[in-house]
């Protein structure tokens, strides 16, 4: 851990209450922020996440561990250097907190009124200029009543930037915007905090901003999980995909392009985000939603022929209610095709019904093989590998079966290849399909 972080956290833990009454809030937690970096804090309520933001700020007595923030360390710290290091943070709340009797312009000079060597015309002309920087020069002299909710919210960001600190605390930013002004308020804060090379550690329950940050932290039950920069690059791009509505053609090619361990961490992050709540989905017509689903089996077809050199892949979903098999088979050629079999029919449907891997050199010498799918599909079945998928009660819900190795025949070392894919993958398309059977009981 670098001393020129911002944020270097070891071992910190603080708990509420003595003896029979003591309750863990947060559990040693290690963290580093580091110079120009936008952290985001999530997790349920409760979590720890506003207590480990206001320890950071210097707002709480550190308990046990190591915290320096801005080079200082806070535990044992005196009160003059904690109020020294809250100076040089700016504070960014749920509510805009602005005084409703000062205007626009009044509330942005306040916290500049400390810097005694500054006279009224030089903090006016400083505070005149942070507002210009969210967009409000026009609205200097309104009063917070004559503003509205992102406006004001927009002032709380100018004051808290208008001393040009090193690091920016907010709590809750958007909680009380519509979603443009939120996204514009949190867009405005990551523009000026990277021109600024001053970071951002941010506790939210938006989803809707998660595409802004470098890293994200979760907290569960006071304990940390971290999304490494490249899953969280990678969540971001796909979020971004996602809410501007943008070609789904997008995303299948840019799963293509992943590497095996990012494409399975970022859709793992994905799906983690999706299941603590599914506020990304408003965010989407039920139509762009079953073409997204559409392109992330397409995309998950190619990248598992892609890993394991087979010919053709193919990931097929149980529908229960129909008693079949679906696909969208991604590698045919001419483009897409869409099959539908009946689970009682080939290996495949084998493979559905008993939850066992077949690995057949020969797939014509499995009893189950179907000769009659290669008619309908105008292929040439010779080798087969194919595992099942289980859902969280391990209940087999989806199939994915190769065709055709490139290199000879499926070997040992490929079962175990896709069971671990298979493995993988599971909870991603356990959540789709899930949100999918909710948005519309029977697929087409």
């Amino acid at each position: 851990m670098s001393d020129l972080a911002p944020i270097v956290a070891s071992g910190v833990n603080y708990h509420y209450g003595d003896g029979e009454r003591r309750r863990q809030i947060l559990a040693d937690i290690n963290l580093e922020v580091r110079i120009g970096e936008i952290v985001i804090l999530t997790g349920p309520s409760g979590s720890g996440k506003t207590t480990l933001l206001t320890l950071s700020g210097a707002l709480r007595t550190l308990q046990e561990g190591s915290l320096r923030v801005l080079g200082q360390e806070l535990r044992g710290a005196g009160g003059g250097e904690l109020v020294g290091v809250r100076r040089k943070i700016g504070y960014i709340f749920q509510a805009h907190n602005l005084l409703n009797s000062l205007t626009a312009a009044a509330n942005v000079e306040m916290p500049l009124l400390r810097d005694k060597s500054m006279g009224r015309s030089d903090r006016r002309q400083v505070a005149l200029k942070a507002l210009e920087a969210v967009g409000l020069e026009e609205r200097a002299m309104n009063f917070p009543d004559q503003l509205s909710g992102g406006q004001r919210q927009r002032v709380a960001i100018a004051r808290a930037l208008v001393t040009g600190p090193r690091l920016i605390l907010a709590d809750e930013p958007t909680a009380s915007l519509d979603k443009q002004s939120g996204r514009e308020a949190i867009e405005i804060m990551q523009r000026l905090a990277k021109e600024g090379r001053c970071s951002v550690l941010l506790v939210t329950h938006d989803n809707r901003i998660l595409d802004v940050a470098d890293r994200i932290v979760h907290l569960e039950d006071g304990r940390m999980q971290q999304a490494g920069r490249s899953v969280v690059d990678g969540a971001r791009q796909l979020m971004t995909m996602w809410r501007k509505g943008g070609p789904s053609q997008e995303l299948a090619a840019y799963v293509r392009g992943l590497s095996l361990e990012d494409f399975l961490e970022t859709f793992n992050q994905l799906t983690i985000d999706f299941q603590r709540s599914l506020g990304l989905l408003e965010l989407m017509s039920a139509e762009s939603f079953e073409a997204t689903l559409d392109q992330v089996i397409e995309a998950l077809t190619i990248k598992i022929g892609q890993v394991l050199g087979a010919d053709r892949a193919t990931l097929f979903m149980i529908d229960r209610s129909a008693d079949e098999l679906w696909s969208k088979v991604a590698q045919a050629a001419g483009g897409a095709l869409t099959i539908r079999i009946p689970v009682n029919r080939g290996i495949a449907g084998f493979v559905a019904r008993t939850g066992k891997t077949v690995n057949a050199a020969d797939a014509a010498d499995r009893p189950e093989f179907d000769r009659s799918v290669d008619l309908e599909t105008g292929y040439n079945t010779t080798s087969v590998l194919c595992s099942p998928i289980s859902n969280s009660t391990g209940e087999v819900f989806g199939v994915i079966e190769l065709l055709n190795k490139h290199s000879g025949v499926f070997v040992g070392e490929d079962e175990r290849q896709l069971a671990d894919f298979s493995q993988s993958i599971a909870p991603i398309l356990e959540t789709w399909w899930h949100l999918v059977k909710k948005r519309k009981p029977a697929r087409p």
